[in-house]
């Protein structure tokens, strides 16, 4: 629990139980088994980001050396896995969606023993003794699978049971997601709005560079490998679009700090505009080849 409040203690895994169980729904076994349809998008693009994110985050972290809760929180967003709202994302930017749901769903599966590693490995690196944090790596992945595999698990679960009753409920079920992301966001927020101005001066310089960065980082790699413009821009949102639900269970449930978790709050934030203008650029594009004369 964070300790810190109450509410904040039942509000923050109460929402993220909702979140992955909302994203359970949506996952079906054929999800995971695309993986043999887009083999070498879903390699590359994996391996990518358990590579990629954590060295954009040591470049920043060196180069800019921000005060220890960013780095803590720039971490934290490195090692996690792939938001459900990324699948959203590359929908209305004419991506390739199934792509992007296999990419969550297998990101997310893999977390259960990435994001630990990861995360430990991080904080070990780059806080000196006077800041270091005591990494709980049992707890941890015992919280993870509590707060992750099982919602998801059973998500999944009613999904195969009554499919015809989840179909119905779909559209409500992504809004109620976007709801709890807000209300999660909105918390963090609240919680921190006493420091809040001078922790936006503090992160600024390395949130909307991490942002950019990872951006970037999925853009190039998929360009590199020579994949359809779709999928470049599925990997452009994948890189970017982390789990701020499982970002939150790290930060202030397991090491109790909900300051940890505002990093990623306020790249969520940033990262937001930025996707919805390369969305509606791609739109305008679409719009363009559609209008030009054959």
């Amino acid at each position: 629990m964070t300790g810190a409040d109450p509410i904040l203690d039942i509000a923050i895994p109460a929402l993220v139980w909702l979140l992955m169980l909302v994203v359970g729904l949506e996952l079906t076994p054929g999800d995971f088994r695309r993986v043999l349809v887009y083999p070498r998008a879903v390699a590359i693009a994996t391996l990518g980001q358990l590579l990629l994110l954590p060295a954009c985050a040591a470049l920043l972290i060196w180069a800019a050396r921000p005060e220890p809760w960013i780095v803590s929180g720039m971490i934290l967003l490195a090692a996690s896995p792939g938001g459900a709202i990324s699948n959203l994302y590359s929908y209305l930017g004419r991506g390739n969606v199934a792509l992007s749901v296999t990419l969550t769903a297998l990101s997310t599966l893999l977390a259960l023993v990435t994001m630990p590693t990861l995360t430990a490995a991080g904080l070990v690196l780059f806080l000196q003794e006077s800041h270091r944090l005591v990494i709980p790596a049992g707890r941890m992945i015992v919280q993870l699978s509590l707060m992750m595999l099982l919602p998801l698990t059973l998500g999944m679960a009613l999904r195969a049971w009554r499919p015809a009753g989840v179909a119905a409920v779909r559209q409500p079920l992504r809004l109620l997601s976007l709801v709890g992301l807000a209300c999660l966001v909105s918390l963090i927020l609240i919680d921190q709005h006493e420091g809040l101005p001078a922790a936006v001066r503090a992160a600024l310089p390395t949130a909307l560079p991490f942002c950019i960065i990872t951006m970037a980082a999925g853009f190039i790699v998929g360009s590199l490998v020579r994949l359809p413009s779709e999928d470049r821009f599925t990997l452009l949102i994948e890189f970017s679009t982390r789990n701020l639900g499982l970002v939150a269970i790290m930060g202030a449930l397991i090491m109790g700090q909900v300051k940890l978790v505002l990093f990623a709050t306020l790249v969520f934030l940033i990262e937001l505009p930025l996707v919805l203008v390369l969305i509606a650029m791609r739109s305008r594009l679409a719009g363009d080849r559609n209008k030009t004369p054959a």
